[in-house]
């Protein structure tokens, strides 16, 4: 069976690393260890997934990445300090409805502002996208997904249409995409969802990538709030 890969919207995080300052403030490992607890744990995973990435990257591996992102001095800028980012796929499709990749992130920023600045760009940089050119699908569709979350700022863009995935069959794929910030962090997900050959609801992912971004939600929330980056 041919498998949907993680949809070229990876590139669209732009994470980035820079040296914590001795001001006083966390180290670097425990910013990294902060940064860990903020996206999807291990447990919460879907279990056909598999580790792909776990790792950091840096301004200059952040600024030369793909997808058009920002400039290192817009990095540096916006007060990035870290991000984090941990990425699955399946090895094994299944002829049922299941996630086929995923990919949680978190990026910490020196103050609020930038946080803000740097997530109005995300957004803006989402809605110019030409995300049909990107994606292997027929019958494409895209829309914006308004949902109240708590958290001070949220998108989400959902991408669907059908992939052949054998010489006889052809299934429904939900590539759904969220960003939100909470004070001076904010976090990526990006679900990639196969339906079974029988479904034809576009909206049968929305459910469990919703509960999926609440869990990160709640991470990024509790972890600001137990002064660890303080």
């Amino acid at each position: 069976m041919k498998a949907p890969i993680l949809l070229a919207a990876i590139a669209f995080s732009g994470l980035a690393l820079v040296t914590a300052c001795g001001d006083g403030g966390p180290t670097d490992e425990e910013i990294q260890q902060a940064l860990q607890a903020m996206v999807l744990q291990p447990t919460e995973i879907p279990e056909a997934l598999q580790s792909i990435r776990g790792e950091f990257a840096d301004n200059d591996q952040a600024a030369s990445g793909l997808g058009g992102g920002a400039t290192k001095g817009q990095l540096e800028a916006w007060g990035r300090i870290l991000g984090y980012a941990a990425d699955f796929q399946t090895g094994d499709p299944s002829p049922e409805t299941f996630v086929n990749a995923l990919s949680t992130q978190v990026t910490l920023y020196k103050k609020a502002d930038g946080a803000s600045d740097s997530f109005t760009d995300r957004v803006a940089r989402a809605r110019a996208a030409d995300w049909q050119a990107s994606v292997d699908l027929t019958e494409f569709q895209q829309e914006e997904l308004i949902r109240e979350l708590p958290v001070d700022d949220s998108y989400w863009i959902h991408l669907t249409g059908f992939q052949g995935t054998s010489s006889t069959e052809t299934r429904l794929v939900s590539n759904d995409i969220a960003i939100f910030r909470i004070g001076r962090a904010w976090g990526y997900l990006n679900v990639v969802s196969l339906a079974a050959a029988a479904v034809s609801d576009r909206a049968f992912a929305e459910s469990n990538v919703e509960d999926l971004l609440l869990k990160q939600i709640e991470h990024t929330r509790s972890t600001l709030d137990s002064g660890l980056l303080d």
